[in-house]
């Protein structure tokens, strides 16, 4: 799974993928629209995805992940109107919801079928760090590819895609107590009024609604940010591969930082922190707008392994991969909320201030996190 998560990140088109749209779309509006339709297909197929790998087998759900995700860069690759476009986000959407939590799910159980989930944290973050090193590649490649042509970058992306579809194969899938005779609707039914019922669970949605919303719409449009900071497009590559690799720093970092100072702690103090970081890179040009645009990912990159350790203790094996995506659901229905707004305010004002205006509200993430129980 290491490897799956390595080549699963060299995505060549991550640095300039807003831009690849505005060449057809050409308002930040209608492009917020396509970031949106794929987060909304998000909601619709998040929860049904995740029972399915429940009850049906997860490594069959990782193979027709990725089985889909090449059919849906072949629509990126054709592009020429908003309709294919479209294609592609829910396409795209679909792929990543077979995915989501289905990963997190079989890692777990595998280590609790050796008796080592204690390790979980640990793991899963070296897991989550090896996905933006890929990325870090091929960000790297992907803004040189995208002086030749932005079509190039995700001409070039087939290639690792590929290589995961071939390795996901020889994945060995746990055993795991599944639900016997009963319907998809039911177990998400059962599983979401588990969650309801669970106020550690419901925080952690709250949380990942606002802070997921807010956090992925900035990344989408990021490329957005730094033409209007004029920053050169070669740097966009470096850019992006720089903030993927802070994030995997801080992923694997996660397990030694939350066992120092607690879990808890770790998640208030990021959401206290990062958001200052975010608005001074809004007031500032050149070097220090790429530092400070780039470091809140060491902090975000701490709080992932955290959150999926406490999902993950407040679950049992049969509804784990169902519950991981209840709260993956959040961050796609805090995306479907926050994009359109965010472009609306970049055409009303411009990015600069639609940033500035949005990281506030990610500073009420922590105040959620201070009602959290710790958990070892």
């Amino acid at each position: 799974m290491y490897a799956t998560a390595f080549f699963g990140g060299m995505l060549f088109f991550l640095p300039i993928l807003a831009l690849y749209f505005e060449k057809t779309l050409f308002t930040a509006t209608n492009i917020a629209i396509i970031f949106t339709v794929d987060a909304f297909a998000g909601i619709i197929f998040e929860i049904p995805t995740g029972a399915i790998a429940d009850l049906f087998g997860r490594k069959k759900n990782l193979i027709f992940s990725n089985l889909i995700l090449l059919c849906a860069l072949l629509f990126l690759y054709i592009g020429g109107s908003i309709t294919i476009f479209i294609i592609y986000a829910i396409l795209n959407a679909l792929a990543r919801t077979m995915a989501s939590g289905t990963d997190a799910a079989i890692l777990y159980d595998i280590l609790k079928e050796e008796g080592r989930e204690n390790l979980f944290k640990k793991i899963i973050g070296i897991y989550f760090a090896l996905w933006p090193l890929g990325a870090t590649i091929g960000s790297l490649a992907g803004g040189y590819l995208a002086k030749l042509s932005l079509q190039s970058t995700i001409f070039f992306s087939f290639i690792p895609i590929t290589l995961v579809l071939f390795l996901t194969f020889f994945l060995r899938e746990p055993k795991y107590e599944k639900v016997k005779r009963t319907s998809i609707l039911r177990h998400m039914t059962n599983a979401s009024t588990f969650v309801f019922k669970n106020k550690q669970l419901v925080i952690l949605g709250l949380a990942t609604f606002i802070a997921g919303g807010v956090g992925d719409t900035r990344n989408f449009l990021g490329p957005l940010f730094f033409r209007f900071k004029n920053l050169p497009l070669e740097y966009f590559g470096l850019v992006s591969a720089l903030t993927l690799l802070l994030m995997s720093f801080g992923y694997y970092s996660s397990n030694y930082v939350s066992k120092k100072i607690g879990n808890k702690k770790t998640l208030v103090l990021v959401y206290l922190i990062a958001p200052f970081f975010i608005f001074a890179a809004t007031i500032t040009a050149g070097f220090p707008l790429v530092a400070l645009w780039t470091l809140p990912a060491i902090l975000f990159g701490l709080k992932n392994p955290i959150i999926m350790h406490l999902l993950n203790a407040e679950t049992d094996s049969n509804q784990r991969a169902t519950i991981i995506s209840i709260n993956s659901f959040m961050c796609q229905l805090g995306i479907v909320v926050i994009a359109p707004l965010f472009g609306y305010l970049i055409d009303l004002y411009n990015i600069q201030t639609a940033v500035q205006l949005l990281v506030a509200p990610v500073l009420l993430v922590s105040i959620l996190f201070i009602f959290l129980k710790e958990k070892k």
